[in-house]
């Protein structure tokens, strides 16, 4: 019967896992399928390696800065994940700054922070995941639908949950999903640079992270050491998003614009002893749906991420991802 046949889950994201730990849970067979060597997607942490300085070693956030919680089931499953040792509280308050640099603080909700980075939540939320159901290093090339099937690559598949950026999701969807295209079309997304700088110890002013306004280089600057809790002297500063997509075939050569911006607003004068870029092509949408999440019973493709849930947060990826497996594992059962 074609029900017996796995899911396959695209992408190892937050939404992702979270897909797959409700199928797990419901014992439904899936595979969960990642381009990464690791899991993690946009929640993405790098270890520096600078053997012999003292920051060898830091871990730092270079996708997602931080999340918040506002949805009652997300409150509890981030209270599990402090328990275990894994998120903590980092900060309520933030400063605000324009080019001429910091004007004033801003205070918001709760944002979260994990000590070894942003990914070990999505590494300690996979963890009940069977190591054979996931699929890392592996890129998909095409999502088809053939006699009731759903093809991933030539590998049949009961059904689908895309959980990665909708633009990725158009690339390897057949174009004959004509409606599908329409719906990955509705959403915009930006590009961002992130800039990792290390400086020489004692040399940051005391700040969590500043939001930067109506400037051209720079929107968010991170204290990554305040972040983590060990007052390593790193900053994370994310490239203005017009920017961003100006400098994504060569991202190294936006730093010394990212550097120019930031000096001046942290109020330092001397340059970083390290710096390193990541690119994000679809870092993040401009707007997001209102529905949780997408799921066609006739084509069996569904959809997750943040650019459903009302995001674009973490806590709308894992509202989306946790729906989209509900819905799946409904729809399973109600075919045995």
């Amino acid at each position: 019967m074609t029900n017996q046949l796995p899911i396959a889950v695209i992408g190892a994201g937050m939404s992702g896992v979270a897909c797959a730990r409700v199928l797990h849970h419901h014992n439904i067979p899936f595979h969960l399928i990642d381009r990464g060597r690791v899991v993690g997607g946009r929640m993405a942490s790098r270890r520096i390696r600078e053997s012999g300085t003292p920051f060898d070693g830091h871990i730092t956030d270079i996708g997602a800065s931080y999340f918040t919680v506002q949805d009652p089931d997300f409150a509890t499953v981030v209270n599990s994940w402090i328990d275990a040792g894994t998120a903590r509280e980092w900060t309520d308050t933030f400063h605000v700054a324009t080019p001429a640099g910091i004007s004033g603080i801003r205070t918001g909700p709760m944002r979260y922070s994990a000590t070894e980075g942003l990914r070990s939540i999505i590494e300690h939320q996979a963890k009940v995941i069977p190591t054979e159901q996931i699929q890392p290093s592996t890129q998909v090339e095409s999502i088809a639908v053939e006699d009731k099937h759903v093809v991933v690559d030539g590998e049949s598949f009961s059904a689908v949950a895309v959980c990665v950026p909708d633009p990725q999701a158009k690339q390897f969807l057949d174009a004959s999903l004509v409606s599908t295209h329409k719906l990955l079309d509705q959403i915009q997304w930006e590009a961002v640079i992130a800039v990792t700088a290390v400086f020489e110890s004692g040399m940051l002013p005391k700040f969590d992270g500043v939001f930067v306004n109506d400037h051209p280089v720079i929107t968010w600057i991170a204290n990554d050491g305040h972040r983590r809790g060990n007052e390593d002297p790193v900053v994370v500063a994310h490239v203005h998003p017009q920017l961003a997509a100006q400098h994504l075939a060569d991202p190294v050569g936006v730093i010394p614009q990212a550097l120019d911006a930031v000096l001046p607003i942290l109020g330092l004068t001397e340059h970083p002893q390290w710096s390193s870029a990541m690119r994000w092509t679809f870092a993040k949408p401009t707007s997001a749906r209102d529905e949780l999440c997408a799921f066609d019973e006739i084509t069996h493709i569904g959809f997750a991420g943040d650019s459903w849930a009302g995001g674009p947060k973490v806590e709308a990826a894992w509202k989306s991802g946790h729906e989209l497996g509900i819905r799946l594992a409904k729809w399973w059962n109600q075919r045995l």
